[in-house]
């Protein structure tokens, strides 16, 4: 996961660097290749980056859009070498619209979705975001939420202690976010809740190879329009919660991660 987080943030600050230089190729030609089409399903988002990552490329990523854009409603097909690709898309501003892991064969995919309510998520803290939750509404109450609250208190005093008797243990993973050996009893039965139960899982976002990465991090997610409980969860174990929201088709919801 700290690599993937190292690859978007330097390919980010390639495009920075390379946004006004200008790039007469696009779409990626070869023949005994596989293809790879993608479309974007979003009502008002233009794809203006589309970083390919793979054996065969640079090992910070390659936009092979060039001074192409693919617009809503658009698409546009690549021809890679035979191989693995991941595959993250990009706005002009450089937020992360959708991403793609695992590219092998033949495919095609979507960005937003048809009908879709986007929802932007800005992480402006210090720390990454490890679970983008977004729950039917009132499936989290306002009980379950004073106790997160609540745990995660617990927690980090309990951390805290932990790290200073353990200042010099490498093993020591702090992030590990594993339920019977770190988090305090109340976080433990929340945290057992979510991770057993499909009613959680299915409405997790994030791959666990990707982050919403600390202080300048922006994500696109798409939604059915309707009534919503978001829940993120940070490397530190740090919940942010919105109850029973309602998210609209034509309307980008912003959440802000403080």
């Amino acid at each position: 996961m700290f690599k993937s987080k190292l690859l978007v943030i330097a390919f980010i600050c390639c495009l920075v660097i390379a946004a006004g230089c200008g790039n007469d190729e696009s779409a990626t030609e070869e023949e005994n290749g596989i293809s790879i089409e993608v479309i974007n399903e979003t009502e008002n988002i233009v794809i203006a980056f589309a970083a390919f990552f793979g054996e065969d490329l640079a090992e910070w990523g390659e936009d092979l859009l060039g001074d192409e854009v693919i617009a809503p409603g658009e698409s546009v097909t690549f021809i890679l070498p035979e191989g693995e690709y991941d595959l993250s898309l990009f706005n002009q501003d450089f937020f992360v619209i959708n991403t793609f892991f695992d590219l092998t064969e033949d495919t095609t995919v979507v960005a937003g979705g048809a009908d879709k309510a986007p929802i932007l998520v800005q992480n402006t803290s210090d720390s990454d975001v490890l679970f983008f939750f977004a729950l039917p509404g009132g499936t989290i109450d306002i009980e379950s939420e004073a106790t997160i609250e609540e745990a995660v208190n617990d927690l980090n005093n309990e951390t805290a202690e932990e790290n200073e008797e353990n200042e010099e243990n490498e093993e020591n993973e702090e992030n590990e976010l594993e339920p019977d050996e770190e988090v305090s009893e109340a976080w433990a039965e929340l945290w057992e809740e979510i991770w057993e139960g499909e009613e959680y899982l299915q409405h997790q976002f994030l791959d666990d190879r990707e982050v919403i990465i600390a202080e300048n991090g922006r994500r696109y997610f798409f939604v059915e329009p309707g009534f919503y409980d978001f829940l993120i969860i940070n490397e530190d174990i740090q919940p942010f919660f919105e109850g029973n929201v309602e998210v609209f088709e034509d309307t980008t919801k912003v959440i802000t991660v403080k």
